[in-house]
This record gives structure tokens, C-alpha cells and sequence, in this order.
């Protein structure tokens, strides 16, 4: 899961919130199995701080660890491993940085990637699959 989808699913007036919260609550239902790069926490918690403030980044950062805790979502460590393997989907795809950690996650776990971005999504389809908010928009 990119950090698109937690950050709207998380910050009010975001434009695919109710998709977002949608895609969750298959989550908490045990439908969907999320796993993400541990760096989408950073990710998703500066974000969150830019569009509405520290105080709020900081109830997310606590929200996520509950989540993780909670066997909801899990975070992959990034290892010299998957960095090797990310610089190549960076690479080879184009990608951003960011990008190409959480796509390799995908990939290793021969996951989809469920992304809001998408200019990720077109790039990252070479890799893995890749389902966007026009997948679970009806």
C-alpha cells in the first residue's frame, strides 16, 4: 500500500477519502492484507504534518503503531536487500525513490499495489499490479 491511500484515509477533505476509509475498513475486516515499507510511516507522517500540522502527524504516527500492533497493517524493514532491488526498479520503471521502495515491497510480496498516484501506478504496472481509486470508485 502506498502512503497515498493511508494519507487520505487519514486526513479529512482529502480528495479519495471515502475511497481511502473504503479500502480500510476491508482492511480491519481481514478482506485485504496491508503491507508497506516501514519508511511509508515517515512518509505518511510528514505528509500529514505539511497539509495539517504537527499536532495531528504525531495522533497519526500513534494511530499506524496501533494499526501495526493490532496485525492490520505490517511494514517491511528496508534492508540493503530491498534497497538494491528498489535502485532497480527506480531505474528501470523511472521511478521516484519513495516510489520504488514501496513498489518492491509489492513485488516481493507478489502483492498488488493499491496507489492513489497515478503516475506510479503507470510505471510501477510494468513491475507489479497496480489498482488506483478508479478500481474501487464503481
Amino acid at each position: 500500500m502506498d502512503s497515498s491511500v493511508l494519507v487520505s484515509a487519514l486526513v479529512e477533505g482529502e480528495e479519495f477519502r471515502p475511497i481511502a476509509r473504503s479500502i480500510m475498513e476491508k482492511i480491519f475486516l481481514g478482506k485485504y492484507r496491508a503491507v508497506t515499507s516501514s519508511i511509508v510511516f515517515v512518509e505518511v507522517c510528514g505528509s500529514v504534518s505539511r497539509r495539517v500540522g504537527v499536532d495531528m502527524a504525531i495522533l497519526v504516527n500513534n494511530q499506524l503503531n496501533r494499526w501495526e500492533e493490532m496485525g492490520l497493517i505490517s511494514f517491511s524493514e528496508f534492508t540493503g536487500k530491498r534497497r538494491e532491488e528498489a535502485v532497480g526498479l527506480a531505474v528501470q520503471l523511472k521511478l521516484k525513490g519513495m516510489d520504488a521502495v514501496v513498489v518492491q515491497v509489492a513485488r516481493e510480496r507478489n502483492g498488488v499495489l493499491i496507489t492513489f498516484d497515478q503516475e506510479m501506478a503507470e510505471k510501477a504496472k510494468a513491475a507489479v499490479r497496480v489498482l488506483t481509486y478508479t478500481d474501487f470508485s464503481g
